[in-house]
């Protein structure tokens, strides 16, 4: 700062002696600066460095703070500084940003103007978890179906955790029946081609009672053309979190549902069950899957042309809703179904799969459908990972 006194404060008659004295008291020629800060300052910046620097705003789109709309102004008649690196600003999640400081002065008036530009880091983007569904079609004709599912989604999770500000993922597969074709009255007959014989793994293996259940999730796939083992998933939940160690294999193997599967497809209500209190409440098969606080991603593939469902679009809907909350705007659902709107038309059944595009279109935006007799499903779910960030993005934790 230029300490130097006004001329007008000096006169031509005074003595060196008179101007110790004026020294001497201490006028240092320091003029007062206005600290006071700017409103929508972002929370977590402390008194001193505000006091250091003009008031800044965050940017909730980027977590990045970026200069006020009006800069704060200071009488100070110094000369000016460029580029002037001061104290790290702590943000309310403990981060550091370093603040860049550009003072311009303004010679005729004796003022400047600061043009503090920020940049804050380790603010949260957007959602911080993300709970994902799959409902598989275990039907007798499903077994290609199954292949691509399990085929495209290492690319699917591999594109989310890059494009999404967190890994903190719940992933459960369920299939869309309670009874399998390979029930134990079935098995002591002569049991379906699917459950391979009396002596197959999904007539001998001892299955617990949430297997038997739809909308739990799967660990135990059996039968034709599964993964006919159990599934030991880390932490013994029934869907995968946030640790498991190998993220693809575990999905391959519980998604893995095999053919062996009730003849009656019901996806949309064993959508519905998953995410039920009676299911992710207090014993339930399905344990605290559902976080408040989460996105809810809802994926179902099915090519059967025929409605089983018991729950109509509207109320699967509203089922879905209610279990959020009454959050209309933080659930996306993908289905890969049959019909003519998807391109996978139906001779026989003209209206196949139309019960599911009413139940997709209730989400609007957020509500996506493929063709299940696509050869691929890649394509599907990297256009739909634009919706899912997109829907991540509107639903920061709070």
């Amino acid at each position: 700062m230029d300490r130097r006194l006004p001329p007008k404060a000096l006169s031509t008659a005074a003595s060196l002696a008179a101007l110790s004295l004026l020294l001497a008291c201490g006028d240092d020629g320091r003029e007062e600066t206005d600290s006071t800060p700017t409103s929508g300052i972002a929370s977590g910046v402390s008194a001193t460095a505000m006091s250091a620097s003009d008031a800044t705003t965050a940017d909730p789109g980027t977590g990045t703070a970026g200069a006020t709309s009006e800069g704060a102004t200071s009488t100070t008649d110094a000369t000016s500084s460029t580029g002037q690196a001061t104290d790290p600003l702590t943000t309310s999640d403990g981060s550091t940003s370093q603040t860049t400081q550009t003072t311009q002065t303004t010679q005729t008036t004796g003022q400047t103007t600061d043009t503090t530009d920020t940049s804050n880091t380790g603010l949260p983007d957007g959602c911080q978890q993300v709970d994902f569904v799959f409902a598989i079609d275990n039907s007798v004709s499903m077994e290609g179906e199954q292949a691509q599912l399990t085929a495209a989604f290492p690319q699917f999770i591999d594109t989310i955790k890059n494009e999404l500000p967190t890994d903190d993922f719940h992933i459960m597969v369920v299939d869309t029946d309670a009874e399998t074709r390979c029930t134990p009255e079935a098995c002591a007959g002569a049991p379906h081609d699917t459950c391979e014989g009396q002596n197959g793994h999904a007539c001998t293996a001892d299955f617990t009672a949430c297997d038997n259940v739809r909308g739990a999730g799967v660990v135990h796939p059996a039968g034709a053309f599964s993964s006919n083992q159990l599934c030991t998933l880390h932490q013994g939940n029934r869907y995968i979190v946030q640790d498991e160690p190998n993220l693809v294999d575990a999905f391959t193997c519980v998604a893995t549902v095999g053919t062996a599967g009730h003849p009656s497809e019901r996806p949309m209500d064993a959508l519905v069950e998953s995410i039920s209190p009676p299911l992710v409440g207090p014993g339930g098969c399905n344990l605290d899957f559902l976080r408040e606080d989460a996105i809810l991603v809802l994926t179902f593939i099915s090519d059967d042309p025929n409605v089983e469902d018991e729950n109509s679009a509207m109320q699967a809907y509203e089922s879905v809703i209610a279990a959020k909350g009454g959050d209309t705007d933080s659930t996306v659902v993908l289905g890969l179904i049959p019909g003519e709107t998807v391109g996978c038309p139906n001779g026989n059944k003209p209206n196949a799969g139309e019960h599911w595009e009413d139940f997709i279109n209730l989400f609007g935006e957020r509500g996506i459908m493929g063709p299940v007799c696509e050869d691929s499903y890649n394509q599907f779910f990297q256009d739909a990972v634009d919706i899912i960030v997109e829907t991540c993005m509107l639903n920061p934790p709070e």
